[in-house]
This record gives structure tokens, sequence and C-alpha cells, in this order.
């Protein structure tokens, strides 16, 4: 049996993966903590801290610990899921790293390249494993446009095109997995306290959804990545001080990737999910990502080519699914929930951040 704790309950993806830990027989939800926050307590409005804490409580787990280290101590877990605010999650792997306690972190790795740096140094230094949780690597459709483009369905990848949207973690109408409710009303004010739109805290557009695109682009294109031109700004959320929309150019040798997202506008109303635009044709993402999403094939008279279709195993239901495989079989994790890929996605996010902080291109490296 894999015991498992979660540390932080600020991003509210902890309560699928809560979920999950109770679905999967080999594994065992042992005990939670939150962490504290330098963002000012508000009411616990669906999917803030103090609402995902409970409801996990509730459902999954209700051996409760006021401070994570305590519990690190004495649960002794296997893993840690950690779901904390994106600038917290530096010093909580360096605690899990020197108790011997393998990590989970949901993504990004962290708020920075530098950040990032830190989380990698505790896993060296102490030997543990870590893998970096993202919810597409979960989704099949993303699966079937990578085979696609490994097979030249339609010739070499040379541009791709990624968008993503909604109307922010805590927007109007936002509905997150492992609950069945939409968020609730809150004031301009409540939000404002979150961390979500404070960018000390790790908050904002860029570490939101950009990196998604990032993820994409190391996946679709390669990790040959030079440079990423980005803009970013704050189109209508007035009382964060994050952006809540961005573009972003990655270039490559003889390729390209653009990347957009918004907390303005949610992609049910329009074209999310990724395309790649390839020598011959075209592989895109079709419905969104929400309204059952496809893949379709086309070459450059608009003839569509089918796309194999692809059955992913139980091992790609979620990462405790994952996870128990690799610990039950030695199987190696999926190249893109390694911390070495995620240094590289996490670089090429840091690029966007500092490209549209200083209004000029800037390198990926250097």
């Amino acid at each position: 049996m894999i015991k498992a704790v979660i540390i932080g309950f600020s991003h509210m993806h902890c309560n699928e993966v809560a979920l999950y830990i109770s679905e999967q027989p080999d594994f065992l939800l042992a005990a939670i903590a939150d962490v504290p926050s330098k963002a000012e307590p508000i009411p616990p409005y669906r999917y803030t801290p103090v609402w995902n804490l409970n409801n996990v409580k509730s459902n999954y787990c209700d051996n409760v610990y006021d401070d994570y280290r305590t519990m690190l101590d004495e649960v002794k877990p296997d893993i840690a899921f950690i779901l904390c605010e994106n600038g917290q999650k530096p010093e909580i792997v360096e605690e899990c790293a020197k108790r011997g306690v393998n990590v989970s972190i949901e993504k990004p790795i962290a708020a920075s390249y530098s950040e990032a740096l830190k989380i990698s140094a505790a896993v060296e230094k102490y030997g543990i494993e870590a893998v970096v949780n993202w919810p597409v690597v979960w989704r099949d459709y993303v699966h079937r446009m990578k085979s696609a483009l490994d097979a030249k369905l339609v010739g070499e990848p040379l541009k791709l095109r990624y968008i993503n949207g909604h109307t922010g973690p805590l927007g109007k109408g936002a509905k997150h997995r492992g609950v069945s409710e939409n968020a609730e009303e809150m004031t301009d004010d409540a939000r404002a306290k979150t961390w979500w739109h404070r960018s000390e805290l790790g908050g904002g557009v860029f570490l939101d959804i950009c990196c998604y695109g990032c993820l994409f682009t190391e996946w679709f294109m390669g990790e040959d990545a030079k440079s990423v031109l980005a803009y970013g700004a704050n189109l209508n959320t007035p009382y964060g001080d994050t952006e809540d929309n961005f573009a972003a150019v990655v270039k490559y040798d003889g390729k390209m990737s653009v990347i957009e997202g918004t907390w303005t506008t949610p992609r049910a109303v329009i074209p999310s999910g990724p395309m790649v635009m390839c020598s011959d044709g075209v592989i895109l993402c079709t419905g969104g990502a929400e309204n059952m999403p496809d893949v379709k094939a086309y070459d450059m008279y608009g003839a569509e080519a089918e796309v194999p279709k692809l059955e992913l195993k139980d091992k790609y239901r979620n990462m405790p699914w994952h996870y128990a495989n690799h610990v039950k079989t030695g199987e190696p994790i999926h190249p893109m929930l390694t911390l070495k890929a995620n240094m590289e996605v996490m670089a090429v996010l840091d690029a966007a951040v500092r490209s549209s902080a200083c209004g000029k291109e800037v390198p990926v490296h250097g």
C-alpha cells in the first residue's frame, strides 16, 4: 500500500487528486494538512482553501494536521501530493525531501525557473523522486495528437498554436474536476485577496494557463526552444496585480509556437486546445478541451486524414494510477511528468514571464 498525504489546499485540483487517490486500490490517503498563507482570509467560498480542505476532510480523509511538518514526521508517507500556492513549493519540497518523502507537485513545478532550481537541488541532494502532475497528460486526445505527430501523419511539425481560457480559477461559473458544483459568486474584493490574483504568491494567468502551452511546446515541438517574445496585460480584473490575458511566441530553429491564454473568456466559447500545422497539413483538437474533444487531421487540400484510435491503459487514468503502476512494475514515469522535462517547461514559461515584464524577446536559457 502506498501511503500518501496532501500538503496544501490553495489549488482546487486538490479535490480531484483526493478523489483519484481514494479510487486507486494501491493508495491510502493517510493525512492532510494545509499551509499558512500570506493571503488575507476570506469566507470559505467554494474552491477557496478552507472550503477545499473541508471538502476533502468530509469525503476522503478526516486525519487533519495543523502543521504539515508534524504530519510528515508522524505519518511517514511514501509520497506527498503538493497543491499549495506556487510560491510555497520549494520550501515544502525541501521539507519532504530531507525526510525521504517522494513528491507529486501540481503544475507548474514552481513560480519561476530560479525556484524550480531550488526544487531540483533538494531532490538531487536527498535522492527522492519528484513528479509533476499535468491534468492534460491524462487526456486520450492529447496522446492521439502526439502519436499522429510522431508518425508524421501530415508531415513535419512547423507551428503549434495553443489557446485556452476561463473566467479565472475563481471566476464566474468556474467549475473544477472532483466537485459537481460551480464556483460561488464572489465580490471583487474577495477575489483580490486570494493568492491567484497576487503575483508575489505565484498567481496570474501566465503560471495558470501559459504553463500548459509551454508543456505542449516541449512535448510536441521538442526541447530546443531558443527564445520567447510575450506580452501580458490586466484587461478586465483591475482588483488584482496579475495579468489576466497574454500571448507568447516561442521561437525554435525552423519552427515556432504561439500560445495564448485568458482569464476573461471561458474555453466553452473559444476554440480551445492545441493545433499543429505541419509541412503537409494540420492536426488539431476539435470540440474544445471541454466539449467532447476529438482529434482531426487534414492535408493541404482539405481532405481528412484518418487519425488512428488510441486506447490508453489504466496507468493513464490520473497521477495516483500512474504512480502506482510505476511503483508496482518499475515502468518509468511518463517523460513529460519527470523533473527533467519540467525544468525545460519551466524555462520556457519563465522566459515568457520575463519577456512580458521587460517588453523584449528573451532567450529561454541565459
